[in-house]
């Protein structure tokens, strides 16, 4: 770090990526999202396609019929049909 970023406060930040699978109850799609994450202290940022967003699991819409639909942290399994 230069002495003009030392000036400015600027901290270290950590990024990362995650990716995020989301299910339409409705319509039974299933899609995934890539997110990033930037965390300073015990503040995280989320912004998806370069963008500020929400969190992924806030209101994630179906790209198929607009439904609300429920979003897994990668990994995660999609439950299955009822």
């Amino acid at each position: 770090m230069d002495d003009a970023e030392d000036a400015m406060g600027v901290e270290d930040v950590h990024v990362s990526s995650e990716r995020w699978r989301f299910h339409c109850r409705r319509c039974v799609w299933s899609w995934e999202q890539v997110f990033e994450t930037r965390e300073r202290d015990s503040h995280t940022a989320w912004y998806h396609y370069g963008l500020p967003s929400q969190p992924p699991w806030i209101d994630p819409g179906c790209p198929a019929c607009g439904a609300s639909g429920k979003a897994f942290p990668g990994g995660s399994p999609v439950p299955p049909l009822y």
